[in-house]
């Protein structure tokens, strides 16, 4: 089935730049979270994301959540985007697919002290 709907997961954002759920300086944040395909009833649950990023040290999760009214500790770990030893900037497109009724999705950061993460896209 073709994609049919297209999300940014995360907005451009920069280490120290202040942005959407980033304060500028903390080293872990989350993204808001976004529907995902158990939300519109779709059965084959098909998820891709595609992460960009430039010079990042950090870490960078997918999330999801079954709830349909999520709290914070309702969100598990789906994938690892990109996770680095903590001193070697990372600059590369990534894409991954995963598969889930997952009712909504978002990204968690952490570890986050360099660089910038050029938009989080996620097709389903």
């Amino acid at each position: 089935m073709p994609a049919t709907t297209s999300t940014t997961l995360l907005p451009t954002t920069a280490f120290g730049t202040s942005t959407g759920n980033y304060d500028g300086s903390s080293a872990s944040f989350n993204s808001d979270k976004v529907k995902g395909d158990g939300y519109y009833g779709f059965s084959d649950g098909v998820h891709t994301v595609q992460t960009r990023v430039t010079g990042l040290i950090g870490t960078v999760k997918i999330q999801g959540s079954l709830r349909k009214d999520p709290a914070a500790t309702d969100f598990v770990d789906i994938a690892t985007v990109i996770t680095g030893d903590g001193s070697t900037a990372i600059t590369n497109s990534f894409f991954n697919n995963f598969t889930g009724n997952f009712v909504w999705i978002r990204i968690a950061v952490s570890d986050f002290t360099a660089g910038t993460i050029n938009n989080i896209y996620m097709a389903h």
